[in-house]
C-alpha cells in the first residue's frame, strides 16, 4: 500500500511537468486500455501467485501455481473482466465489473494472505502494492463506465481505505480465523478420546547435544479432562501437567506457574484412535515421540 501510494504522488507531481507521463496516465485509465492493462495484470498475478496466496507468518504457503483456488480465483477474474469487455450494452458491462469486483473484495478479506509475514508479521510489499493497483484500475473502469465525473483522487482515496481496512483490519484472512474456531471444536472430540490411561515407549532425541536416540520402554500418560501424568519420564517416578489445545491436534502442557518453564512442552499429535496414539513433546531442543496403546479400562489405575 505505500508503494502504491508513492507511485501515485510521482505519476501526480510528474504528470504536471512531463507530457509523455501524462498522456500515458490518460491513456491507461481510459478504455480499452485499461482492460488491457487489468488482464495483463490478472495473468501475471495468476503466474507470480499476487493474486491469491494463503502465505502467513513464516509457516504458512507456498502452495503450487496450479494450486486450484489459484486456478479457481484467477479464472473467475479474468472471464468476467474479459466477457465484460466483450460485451456491448454497457449496462452488462458495469454488472459484469460491479459482479467481480463484489468476488474479488470478498476474496481479499476470507482468503487472501501475504498481510502478516516473516518475522515482522507486516504485510508484503509487492502483494499490497499488487492490489491496490488492481483495485483502482476496476474502479476506474467502473466509474469510466459509468461516466460519471468522479475525480481521480477519490477514486483512489477508495482505493486506500479498502486496503487499509485490509492492512490495519483483517490482516489475516478470515479463512484461517474461521478454521481456527472449527478446529478448536474439534479439540472436545481430541479430548474425549485422549482421556485415560496410555502405554508404550517413546523416543528421545536432543538436538543441541546430537545425542543419539534413546528407546524408552514402560511409558505411561494418564490423561483426564484438562491435565496429564507422565510416570518414569525423565528420572521423574511421577508429575502432573495442566493440558491447553491450541487446535485439533496441538497446544501446550504446563504447570500453571508463572515464568516456569521447565515443564512447558509443546505438543503434537500424530496419530490418535481408539486404541493407539502417537504424540510428540518438545521442549525447547529436546523431543519425545511416543507411540502408545490404550490400557483397557478395568486395568487402568484408578483415580
Amino acid at each position: 500500500m505505500i508503494l502504491f501510494t508513492i507511485l501515485v504522488l510521482i505519476i501526480f507531481f510528474s504528470a504536471k511537468r512531463v507530457d509523455w507521463i501524462s498522456d500515458w496516465y490518460k491513456r491507461i485509465i481510459s478504455q480499452p486500455y485499461n482492460y488491457y492493462t487489468l488482464l495483463v495484470l490478472l495473468v501475471i498475478g495468476f503466474f507470480g501467485q499476487l493474486d491469491y496466496t494463503d502465505r502467513w507468518g513464516c509457516f504458512v504457503g507456498g502452495e503450487s501455481i496450479f494450486d486450484s483456488k489459484n486456478i479457481l480465483f484467477s479464472s473467475i477474474s479474468v472471464t468476467l473482466i474479459l466477457t465484460s469487455f466483450l460485451f456491448r450494452p454497457r449496462i452488462l458491462k458495469i454488472s459484469l465489473l460491479i459482479i467481480e469486483l463484489a468476488f474479488w473484495t470478498f476474496k481479499l478479506f476470507y482468503f487472501k494472505g501475504g498481510y502478516v509475514v516473516s518475522i515482522a508479521a507486516a504485510p508484503d510489499p509487492i502483494i499490497s502494492f499488487y492490489d491496490s493497483l488492481t483495485l483502482a484500475l476496476r474502479l476506474f473502469i467502473i466509474t469510466g463506465l459509468l461516466r460519471t465525473n468522479i475525480k481521480m483522487i477519490y477514486i483512489l482515496i477508495c482505493t486506500l481505505t479498502i486496503m487499509a481496512i485490509k492492512v490495519y483490519g483483517f490482516p489475516t484472512q478470515l479463512s484461517m480465523i474461521v478454521e481456527e474456531k472449527k478446529s478448536l471444536e474439534r479439540a472436545q472430540s481430541t479430548k474425549e478420546k485422549l482421556i485415560g490411561e496410555w502405554t508404550g515407549i517413546y523416543e528421545y532425541d536432543s538436538t543441541h547435544l546430537n545425542e543419539t536416540i534413546q528407546l524408552i520402554d514402560s511409558a505411561i500418560l494418564r490423561f483426564y479432562t484438562n491435565k496429564v501424568t507422565l510416570l518414569n519420564f525423565r528420572n521423574i517416578d511421577s508429575i502432573q501437567l495442566y493440558m491447553d489445545f491450541n487446535s485439533e491436534f496441538w497446544g501446550f502442557i504446563h504447570e500453571n506457574k508463572k515464568d516456569n518453564w521447565e515443564n512447558y512442552y509443546d505438543f503434537g499429535i500424530k496419530n490418535i484412535s481408539t486404541d493407539s496414539l502417537e504424540i510428540t513433546l518438545t521442549h525447547s531442543l529436546d523431543y519425545y515421540r511416543f507411540k502408545l496403546r490404550k490400557t483397557p479400562p478395568n486395568t487402568q489405575y484408578s483415580q
